[in-house]
């Protein structure tokens, strides 16, 4: 029994470990890649169009070999399928022509209209807050100097330029660097409130009238 609460408690552990620990996700049009990092554990890099790197995957920060896809450039990668007629496509099936009067009859009633569109409001507030601006940078180049300098002046005074770490520059470069916190136990948070909140009730009793109406057998 000790070994067994040992062995519940370390899991419980490293489930909150896992649950609470940030993803970062970096942009940068500079080195035209997309960079998502998870505690020191797990970095992968995916290469932007443009960029002539190929996926890398790290464990540990030592690089993992991905296995890439066949290439659908040769002769054998270009299999066209004959397109099905019309009249051999598959015709729906019986119970998902059902769900779907289901759906559209729940959508019809007010109650629970409101009660989804509430609950949808609240876990998109809830979702928006699991993802955190942590770090911006930029360089700004405009064709003509002499808005350059307005631009920069302007920056200057305002403090927008220190503030999102933007600069301009007179040699033509422009690049953006982006980097968020995305929280996991903030979504688990938001969808452990938003399925209790649904109208169930009136879900219920739509579907005992939906069953009801349908004829004999159906």
């Amino acid at each position: 029994m000790e070994i067994f609460l040992i062995v519940l408690c370390i899991a419980v552990l490293l489930l909150a470990i896992v649950v609470f620990s940030p993803v970062v996700i970096a942009f940068d049009s500079r080195a035209r890649s997309l960079r998502l990092r998870w505690l020191f554990a797990l970095e992968f890099h995916v290469p932007l169009p443009g960029s002539q790197s190929p996926k890398a995957l790290y464990i540990f920060r030592k690089p993992v070999a991905l296995r890439e896809g066949p290439s659908a450039a040769g002769p054998a990668g270009i299999i066209e399928k004959a397109p099905v007629p019309a009249a051999e496509a598959p015709a729906p099936s019986k119970r998902r022509k059902l769900q779907g009067q289901f759906l559209m009859r729940c959508l019809g009633n007010a109650a629970i209209r409101r009660g989804l569109a509430l609950q949808l409001s609240k876990l998109l507030k809830r979702l928006s807050g699991s993802i955190r601006l942590t770090r911006t940078s930029g360089s700004l180049s405009l064709p003509d100097p002499a808005l350059n300098g307005m631009m920069a002046g302007a920056l200057a005074a305002s403090g927008w330029a220190r503030r999102l770490g933007l600069r301009v520059n007179f040699s033509g470069e422009n690049s953006v660097f982006i980097e968020l916190r995305f929280h996991p136990h903030r979504v688990l948070k938001g969808f452990l409130f938003f399925l209790p909140g649904l109208p169930y009730r009136a879900m219920f009793r739509q579907w005992r009238a939906f069953s009801a109406a349908r004829p004999h057998g159906a």
